[in-house]
């Protein structure tokens, strides 16, 4: 009996410390499900711009009215592991050329706790992972976009489209 309890505690609290961490989002099924896809050697980008409705219906109306959302999806293809960053990534407004970070996740959480756990996992692993990056909204009525990608010693433009 003390063996299932203490089982059953161990795993309730790492459990509970997991609820804290950045999980993201299912991964589609391959990296060519996404709308634009590039790759490497050794890794898969694929990447969807999401609509200012999607935004609204996934994190309400404070977050599309302030930032783009674009879903970002990793995929191995020698199954050795790579790191996902945030400072990997920066947001192109396709006419003036403007350049963008992501917003840290403490950021978006601070404005809405919904999509805290949605956000791209920053991790070193060898299996698929996705999520969300928050781009902060710089130009009025810019529709085209492009998202650099450099990390893994890649330096990838996903041209992404409304």
């Amino acid at each position: 009996m003390a063996k299932i309890s203490l089982f059953l505690s161990v795993s309730l609290f790492v459990n509970l410390g997991m609820a804290g961490e950045l999980r993201g989002v299912r991964p589609l099924p391959s990296r060519t499900a996404y709308s634009v896809t590039c790759f490497t050697e050794t890794i898969g980008v694929g990447a969807n711009l999401l609509s200012p409705d999607q935004v609204r219906r996934l994190f309400g109306g404070e977050i599309d009215r302030s930032y783009i959302v674009v879903e970002v999806g990793f995929y191995s293809k020698t199954h050795t592991p790579f790191d996902v960053r945030h400072a990997d990534f920066a947001l192109r407004n396709r006419p003036s050329r403007t350049l963008v970070k992501p917003v840290d996740p403490n950021t978006i959480t601070a404005t809405v706790s919904r999509p805290a756990d949605k956000t791209l996992p920053e991790v070193s692993t060898s299996q698929a992972v996705a999520g969300y990056l928050f781009f902060p909204i710089t130009e009025a009525g810019a529709s085209f976009y492009e998202l650099d990608y450099t990390g893994n010693g890649a330096w990838l433009t996903l041209p992404l489209k409304p």
